[in-house]
Formats: structure tokens, sequence, C-alpha cells
């Protein structure tokens, strides 16, 4: 049960954590949305459509500044109150009175931790689907202002642009691992697809080529498609590990490993029949050095899956090593300035929380550290907000 003075800590943090978190989130969304606008040549439209998606992003990344800033704010007003000291010479500890602030911080961390999932998932695959429903109207808005438009999967020059007709259009398609395709024709259209998720071309009285392979005319309307997806269906051998669903991130490892087990067993059986058939050359050839390069590229992908579950929960829990480190902080300062606290307080944490994360981060998707090396910053962070309040408790403000 909680106490009077708890119940009241809970609901002046909770009250400055949700005004704050409304105000950071928006400036966070429309600076996202303006930069995605800006990148992509996205229209008022997409832009709307866009928000579903960016919101758990903006989220993640607001909640930890939110969280530390309303904590700084309710304990330093406290402090500078004298209502610590006030506490303590009537025999109070402190620490039932900073308790309410590290439980709501470390459900706030889980809530953080599913945000991000969210994002990396449903959101990033949203943005994605939004971005490419939209390359019809900036292709055609381009066309019309600079005649030319170039995306991932295609290029376009045109001689101008009539409605929605194309005249004289040179279309180029790139192909992962073969010759392009270039066609000319008198006029053209284009069409999004949104269930194949590509765009279609319906091309009036021209040619096609292949490379310098073969060529053919064609006087009527043919119809030629560009997939805009990056990727078909994703595997969980294939899928990027940062787009993944946490849930399944284990059996991607499971399979990565069985994968590179396989790889390691190919090399090795390639090397003793080498050896026992005196060819030593065959070590060094084309085929084995492709199974070197593959094996090297599934022990990485390997490294990487297992990095990213320990880095949503580590990015998730950001929250609680901050504010708890902030709360004594905070204590210590004795000023009633909110934003004084919260700046001393916020700009070392941010300075050295996130290079050192950032730095973990890597050297665990390396391989040179374990996976649980992400947790470095976090765990500096908290061991100090524990020293630090130890002695706030068991010393007098």
């Amino acid at each position: 049960m909680l106490t009077r003075i708890q119940r009241r800590i809970v609901l002046d943090i909770a009250v400055m954590f949700f005004t704050s978190l409304l105000v950071i989130t928006m400036l966070v969304l429309l600076v996202g949305l303006v930069r995605e606008a800006m990148n992509q040549g996205l229209g008022p439209r997409s832009i709307l459509r866009l928000i579903p998606y960016t919101l758990p992003n903006a989220l993640s990344m607001a909640v930890p500044g939110t969280a530390l800033f309303s904590v700084c704010s309710v304990y330093g007003r406290m402090s500078a109150d004298n209502e610590f000291v006030t506490m303590q010479s009537v025999g109070v500890s402190l620490l039932p009175s900073i308790l309410p602030a590290i439980v709501l911080t470390t459900v706030l961390s889980v809530a953080t931790v599913g945000l991000i999932n969210v994002a990396f998932t449903w959101g990033f695959h949203g943005i994605e689907r939004v971005v490419m429903s939209s390359v019809e109207s900036i292709a055609y808005r381009v066309l019309q202002r600079e005649r030319s438009f170039q995306h991932s999967g295609f290029s376009i020059t045109v001689r101008g642009v009539e409605g929605r007709d194309l005249i004289e259009p040179q279309i180029k398609i790139n192909r992962p691992h073969t010759d392009p395709v270039t066609i000319t024709a008198r006029t053209a259209q284009m069409t999004y697809q949104d269930t194949a998720q590509a765009l279609e071309f319906r091309i009036t009285d021209g040619s096609a080529s292949v490379g310098n392979a073969a060529s053919f005319q064609f006087p009527n309307t043919f119809v030629q498609t560009v997939p805009l997806a990056a990727t078909s269906q994703d595997t969980l051998l294939t899928a990027h590990p940062s787009h993944m669903p946490m849930r399944s991130l284990p059996m991607a490892s499971l399979q990565q490993r069985e994968d590179l087990l396989r790889r390691e067993h190919a090399m090795a059986v390639n090397v003793g029949f080498s050896l026992l058939t005196s060819r030593p050359h065959r070590m060094m050839d084309a085929k084995s050095l492709e199974r070197e390069a593959g094996a090297t590229h599934s022990r990485q992908r390997l490294h990487r899956l297992g990095t990213e579950m320990q880095r949503r929960w580590a990015s998730g829990f950001t929250c609680l090593a901050m504010s708890m480190l902030g709360i004594p902080l905070a204590i210590r300062m004795k000023a009633s300035d909110t934003m004084t606290t919260f700046g001393v307080v916020f700009l070392p944490t941010v300075l050295v929380y996130y290079p050192i994360f950032a730095l973990s981060l890597d050297m665990a998707k390396d391989g040179r550290i374990p996976s649980a090396g992400v947790w470095i910053a976090n765990a500096i962070f908290i061991f100090a907000a524990l020293f630090l309040l130890r002695r706030l408790i068991y010393r007098p403000v």
C-alpha cells in the first residue's frame, strides 16, 4: 500500500511525464515527418498516412528523455523545498520516496521495449509501403519538372509529360546479376500496383533491348512491371535482423547457427579431400573462396541476430538507467528551476551514455564482445546511481 507521500510523488511524476511526452513526441514526430518528406519528396496525403507508422518510433525516442525530465523536475523541486531534509530530520528514510520513480521507470522501460519492437517491424514496413505507393505521383511530379527520374530499380527520361502520358520515354530497368533492359517508346503511362508492390508501365509503339544480347519492337501496347520491394519473400535466413519481430529472433539465430555449421563442415570436407588427393591448390580456388565468404557472412549475421534482441531490451531500459542516475543528482542540486536541473543532468548523461552504447553495439555486432555487452552503458549508469543513492540515503541531504 502506497503512503501519502508516495502517492503524491507518483501523481506528480505521472502528470509531468504525460504532459511532457505529448509535447516532445509531437516535436520528434514533426522532425521525422519533415525529414522523410524531404528525402522522399512526399506530398501532404502521404505524410498524413505516415503518422501512425512513425508514432511508435517517436514515442520510443521521447520516453527516456521525458522520464528523466519528470524525475528531475519532481525530485529537484522537493529537494529545493527542503522536503527531504524534513523527512530525514524526523528519522524517515529517503528510500520509500525514491522507490515509486524506480518502479514507474521500470514499467516505462518494458513498454519502451515493446514500442521499439513495433517501430522496427510494423512501423518500418508501413513507412516502406507508403513510400512505395507514392512513387507514381513522385515520378510524375519530378518528370514534369526535370524530365528525368531515378529509383533504385529503374530510371526514366522523357521529352515531356501531357496529363498521364509520358512523351517519348526511355526506360532503363536494372536487374541484379544480369543485363539491364532498355525500352524506348512513343508514349507510356505509369500505374502503381499495391498488391504486387510494383510499378506497371503501359508502353505504346516502341522497342526494347536486353543489353547487347537481344532486342525487339512492338507497335501496340506492351506492359512491363517493375517490382519496387527490395526483396520478395524474406525468410529467417534472409530477413534483415533490425526489421524482424523479437519473437522470430531466437528461431532465426538457431537456423543461422545451423547454416554456419553446414558451411564450416563443407569447408572442412573440401580441405580434407584436397590434402588427401594432393591438390592443395583446390583449397584456394574460386569455389573455396566463395565458401569462405559465405561462412564469414553467416557468422556476421549470427552476431547481429544475437545482438538485436539485447539491443532492443538495452535501448528500452535506457529509461530506467537515466532516471535512476537523475534522481540523486537532482536531489543533490536542490534547484527549483526545472530546466536548470534537467539541463545539468541531461547533457552529461547523453554525452556519456550514447557514445558508450554506440561503441558497445558496434563491437557486439562485429563479434568482438558478447552480445550482452550492449548493456555496458546501462550497467555503468545503474551502478553509479546505486552508489549515489546509497550515499544519499545514509547521509543527510
